[in-house]
């Protein structure tokens, strides 16, 4: 009979036979997984960029009447190390960037510090600044006084126009950087008028622009007014004839041969208790003194308008040009058969003969005075206001619209009973 009690004895001889060897093998397994895993998951670099830089401290610069610019360095670039299963995740919102203004160099340069959000990766990883300078330049801060400009945009309905708009306050002031501040000419609100036919009041927003008309949008200024109250008055318009005459007189002889302009109507606007009253638009000052040549200039209509009352934006200008010509002298002969005899009274004959001169000189623009004949002058003689016998009588010419009459001419009349 065998003794079955000898077996358990040989199944533990050899588990623990050879047991230093089966212990290494463990122990070598376990620094092959830690090495795959050290492998696979290894120290790595990144570079994670634009990284925003938050501004501490800034009182250090403003409470000396001082702003500052950011020439360089509003974000940075930074190089993290570590487990690349960590940085594989990382981007800009996982950092803060800090520039400590009371820390500004004596060339305004300011470092810049980078750290983890999260104390957990902080620990874990390396950060290198790639650079660590934000750069800035100071200025003096100015207050000044700027005007509030309003600016139509659209149409308003036809038949209508906008007024001269009213902007309160009209006048503000604001601070800022002196190079950008004294570059203001005016603050803008824009108020849009499209198919208006009532008065517009509203609240604006200014923007600041240069005389060139360039917007600023520097955050450096400051001011108190946030909202601008703006009204707009829309008007009914009213055509109304332009009348356009000269002062003075041009050069010695020279003389106005014609006015032309355009437009020759405008469309004006205003309250209807003083437009109603208006019936033609005047212009009596272009000047022409002295001028040999055409005289070319553009009007600006609200010049002429009495207050209150505006014109339209396709009206608002008048080109006119005044043609300006030599003059030249003409003599013209006359005959007696040129001559009307008017009122001739019954009973008597009228006998005419022409004086010592026979001719009319006139005198004017060539094209006007070219045209004039001695049948143009239309020449006519009162027969019942003369004496009975011989009338010397001084022929009455009056001046042509272009042409002035320098030298007439005598008829002598023989007025006799009839037989």
């Amino acid at each position: 009979m065998k003794n079955n009690s000898a077996e358990p004895k040989k199944k533990a001889n050899k588990i623990y036979s050879n047991i230093g060897l089966k212990l290494l093998s463990v122990v070598l397994g376990f620094l092959v997984w830690l090495l795959v895993l050290n492998i696979d998951d290894s120290a790595v670099t990144r570079t994670i960029r634009d990284i925003p830089v938050n501004l501490v401290n800034t009182d250090a610069i403003t409470s000396q009447n001082q702003l500052y610019t950011i020439t360089s360095g509003d974000t940075v670039d930074i190089v993290v190390k570590g487990r690349k299963s960590l940085i594989s995740d990382l981007d800009a919102s996982d950092f803060k960037a800090v520039a400590d203004m009371s820390k500004i160099s004596i060339t305004n340069a300011v470092p810049i510090t980078v750290t983890a959000n999260s104390t957990n990766i902080a620990k874990k990883v390396s950060i290198t600044v790639v650079d660590n300078v934000l750069s800035v330049e100071l200025e003096d801060e100015k207050s000044v006084s700027v005007p509030v400009s309003v600016v139509t945009t659209g149409e308003v309905a036809s038949g209508y126009t906008v007024g001269n708009s009213v902007a309160a306050p009209n006048l503000i002031t604001i601070k800022g950087a002196a190079s950008i501040v004294s570059s203001i000419d005016r603050a803008e609100v824009t108020v849009d008028v499209t198919s208006a036919k009532d008065d517009i009041t509203t609240n604006c927003t200014p923007v600041f622009v240069t005389a060139d008309g360039e917007k600023i949008s520097d955050k450096s200024i400051s001011y108190d007014e946030i909202s601008i109250a703006v009204t707009v008055p829309v008007y009914k318009t009213k055509n109304i004839p332009v009348h356009v005459d000269v002062t003075g007189d041009p050069a010695d002889g020279y003389l106005v041969s014609d006015i032309t302009y355009v437009p020759e109507t405008v469309d004006i606007g205003g309250d209807a208790s003083i437009i109603k009253d208006i019936t033609s638009l005047d212009i009596t000052d272009v000047d022409v003194s002295g001028c040999t040549a055409d005289v070319e200039t553009t009007l600006d209509v609200s010049k002429y308008l009495p207050e209150g009352v505006v014109v339209t934006k396709e009206s608002a200008y008048i080109n006119v040009k005044i043609a300006i010509e030599k003059s030249v002298t003409r003599n013209i002969t006359v005959t007696t058969g040129d001559i009307i005899l008017r009122g001739k009274q019954s009973g008597y004959s009228y006998e005419m003969s022409m004086g010592d001169s026979n001719t009319i000189t006139v005198s004017g623009i060539s094209s006007a005075v070219s045209k004039v004949s001695a049948k143009s002058l239309k020449l006519s003689i009162d027969a019942s206001k003369l004496s009975y016998g011989d009338n010397t009588i001084t022929l009455s010419v009056p001046d042509g619209d272009k042409y002035t009459v320098v030298n007439t001419c005598t008829v002598m009349v023989k007025v006799t009973e009839t037989q």
